[in-house]
């Protein structure tokens, strides 16, 4: 059991890592991350708290919580991914039709 917790916070740790030191994620998200990562590192190191907290919500076990929790998140970023790829769309629709209408006035 110690190994699968080492192995959750290392990897863990890397993702953590590698989105703090990226420049693209604004500081919001980066704030939203390192506590989502550290609530995350907190159950994997007292896994009773999490019983404690689903057996507040009803819930009967810890991991049938965590598993609750990342669909609703995964959800969630599913539906903000599927709103950037149709703005991406409309935006170059938009870039499309601008290029094909100055190239027509070029051949003129």
């Amino acid at each position: 059991m110690i190994f699968i917790k080492i192995f959750l916070i290392v990897v863990l740790s890397i993702v953590f890592l590698l989105m703090a030191f990226s420049s693209r994620y604004r500081t919001y998200q980066r704030i939203t991350v390192i506590f989502f990562y550290l609530f995350l590192a907190y159950l994997i190191l007292f896994p009773d708290v999490a019983d404690k907290v689903a057996g507040f919500f009803g819930i009967g076990r810890g991991v049938d919580l965590i598993i609750y929790l990342a669909i609703a998140i995964l959800s969630l970023i599913v539906a903000v991914l599927y709103a950037k790829v149709k703005i991406n769309e409309r935006a170059i629709t938009k870039i499309v039709r601008d290029i094909a209408i100055m190239k027509s006035r070029e051949c003129k």
